[in-house]
């Protein structure tokens, strides 16, 4: 999973656990509602200068946004349409 796309994740779900509103953070935080979506959905990257200001905003490390870019993936199966075909025979 890509970078922006988990640390929306993070941004999105530490907002609703302080029960703030998109609207809300969005206009704490400087930015359109449109766009606090698009980092939240990880449509655009947010920078780091404005994960800062969400970071103090949200009173949370920066580093707790970005926990989960740092676990190893699960391995991709090579042949998976094989392994399925053997599951069935």
């Amino acid at each position: 999973m890509r970078v922006s796309m988990l640390v929306g994740k993070r941004i999105q779900m530490k907002r609703r656990e302080l029960g703030i509103t998109a609207a809300e953070l969005a206009d704490r935080i400087g930015v359109s509602h449109q766009q606090l979506s698009r980092y939240e959905r990880g449509t655009n990257r947010i920078s780091l200068e404005q994960l800062v200001v969400v970071s103090i905003t949200l009173k949370t490390s920066v580093s707790w946004f970005l926990e989960d870019c740092f676990t190893t993936p699960p391995p991709l199966m090579k042949n998976q349409y094989i392994c399925a075909a053997e599951t069935v025979l």
